[in-house]
């Protein structure tokens, strides 16, 4: 029972969807259909890509590169939230975070500096670059594919929540006070070239799948071969959990598809645009944006509203987008008696950030 506990501790998502996608199979039969392989096939190949990025340290190698040429703290802020907000469109919020985060806590040791706002504004960073792009996320790359988006359909929904989050964030950056500071990071040794071209290149593989420009399945089989040439081992570190999550979901979608309660949703709150991102937005807050994604899709034809209100409801609560977590857990388990000070200024930067985005983009569906 303990080992079941713990389980559900460390895969809550995991677990629910599991659970739904085998309690709504007693009431509607499974189809082998309703799991999207191509959806399943691109997260799995673009996980290895950056499993691949992440052991030569290529992030952390150009970061500290960036970081030494630093001459003030707000030239310091500037980078660590330029290296988090675009690395997240092309390797996910969560590796940002997981990479840049404990880079900040060695930066705020190195020069006695309280690093929480810094941090909390590279999480903003994190969750507001990465809806920009389909591989930044993925609720992005379930429902771009789910809705067969283009790319210039994509990107004509998230251009102007995306100028007007950017505008935000470069707000609060400039808020706050400057001053000068001498930063020397040790250096860190450059990624071999040729092994740092090759993974860029796969990286760029499969964001050409993800555009539908690449057949999915061959970039997975081309990377999987590639990544297990270069070092086996890298197979067995892959987030599994991740892509049996998604698999659930898609059972259960299937599953309750024809349902009569979801077709009263589909015609009363989810038959608008308008109901469609609120009701995404506020699913968010409380189920993590993923999930709400996934469940939401299978209700609305509203795609474009759906895919504005799961990504601006990454801001709010903490588990509005699991990513928010990553940086809790890491800032926390280096302060922990400001922990607490943490989350509050944590959702007072967050639900500012829903309003004034969040609303802008209502008043312009």
């Amino acid at each position: 029972m303990q080992k079941i506990k713990n389980y559900w501790r460390r895969e809550p998502v995991l677990c629910i969807a599991v659970i739904l996608a085998a309690v709504s199979s007693f009431y509607s039969r499974p189809q082998l259909a309703y799991i999207d392989f191509d959806v399943l096939a691109i997260l799995l190949s673009l996980m290895l890509v950056v499993a691949e990025l992440k052991e030569i340290r290529f992030l952390d190698w150009l970061a500290v590169e960036l970081l030494n040429k630093c001459r003030s703290k707000r030239q310091l802020e500037l980078v660590l939230l330029a290296v988090t907000y675009v690395s997240s469109m092309f390797v996910t919020n969560d590796v940002a975070l997981l990479t840049f985060v404990p880079l900040a806590l060695v930066i705020g040791k190195t020069l006695k500096m309280d690093m929480e706002r810094i941090i909390i504004l590279q999480t903003l960073a994190a969750n507001l670059g990465s809806m920009l792009t389909p591989p930044g996320n993925p609720q992005n790359l379930f429902l771009y594919a789910h809705y067969a988006y283009t790319a210039g359909s994509f990107f004509a929904v998230m251009a102007v929540p995306g100028i007007i989050s950017l505008a935000y964030l470069l707000l609060l950056l400039f808020h706050g006070k400057d001053s000068v500071l001498k930063l020397e990071l040790p250096k860190l040794q450059q990624p071999p070239k040729g092994i740092l071209l090759l993974f860029l290149g796969l990286l760029l593989l499969n964001i050409g799948a993800v555009l539908h420009w690449f057949d999915k399945l061959w970039a997975l089989l081309l990377t999987a071969g590639v990544v297990a040439l270069c070092d086996w081992r890298r197979l067995r570190e892959v987030d599994y959990s991740l892509l049996v999550t998604f698999a659930g979901f898609f059972v259960f979608i299937g599953n309750i598809s024809h349902s009569p309660a979801v077709s009263y949703l589909q015609q009363s709150l989810m038959g608008s645009a308008a109901g469609t991102y609120l009701t995404g937005l506020l699913a968010s807050q409380f189920l993590s944006n993923v999930p709400a994604a996934m469940l939401l899709a299978g209700l609305t034809k509203e795609a474009d509203a759906l895919l504005l209100g799961v990504n601006i409801g990454g801001l709010g609560t903490m588990i509005a987008s699991m990513a928010s977590v990553i940086s809790y857990k890491l800032y926390a388990a280096e302060h922990p008696s400001q922990a607490g000070k943490y989350v509050r200024t944590f959702l007072y930067y967050n639900f500012l950030g829903l309003l004034l985005i969040g609303g802008a983009v209502y008043f312009l569906l």
